[in-house]
């Protein structure tokens, strides 16, 4: 099920489409902007591919691919890292590719996989995190209405609750 925003177009990866990605090939038809898969891509599809070979169910909490809503143009990604855990806690994490960088997308995208998840009765807050040297990431986290409950030293946490 895609997930859309006024400008961009959140596609799910299936597991074997995961496979593709993982071995640098882009689906038929679609073409990946300058610089993706970003590493942390790599990173956060291999973690998605670990759970489909443990056979663990999903649902929506998944890998998606962040496209403009008028082209087939993979720009960047956002995910959940597992399914919500028996607190209804979920994570969260991002990449927009550099030339795409500074236009609001990965506000846009974290937003609406944001309001999914809060939608779900599973979930009771999502959660993600960054070095706290990335500013970037920061004012993302910030400006899609999460906020800071830890500093970790080199780390800082970030949190949205669903609302009662």
């Amino acid at each position: 099920m895609d997930l859309t925003t006024p400008r961009l177009r959140l596609r799910p990866l299936a597991p074997d489409e995961m496979r593709e990605l993982l071995e640098g090939r882009p689906l038929p038809g679609q073409t990946w902007a300058e610089g993706y898969p970003l590493d942390g891509t790599l990173v956060a599809v291999a973690m998605q591919q670990e759970l489909v070979d443990a056979d663990i169910d999903r649902g929506g909490f998944c890998h998606y691919q962040v496209m403009l809503a008028d082209e087939d143009v993979v720009i960047g990604d956002v995910g959940f890292h597992a399914p919500p855990d028996e607190l209804g806690e979920v994570s969260v994490g991002f990449g927009i590719v550099p030339v795409a960088r500074r236009r609001g997308y990965a506000v846009e995208a974290l937003q609406a996989v944001l309001a999914w998840a809060l939608a779900r009765s599973e979930v009771r807050s999502v959660h993600a995190d960054t070095d706290l040297v990335n500013l970037a990431s920061q004012r993302v986290l910030l400006g899609a209405g999460m906020q800071v409950v830890a500093d970790e030293g080199d780390r800082k946490v970030y949190e949205i609750s669903r609302r009662p």
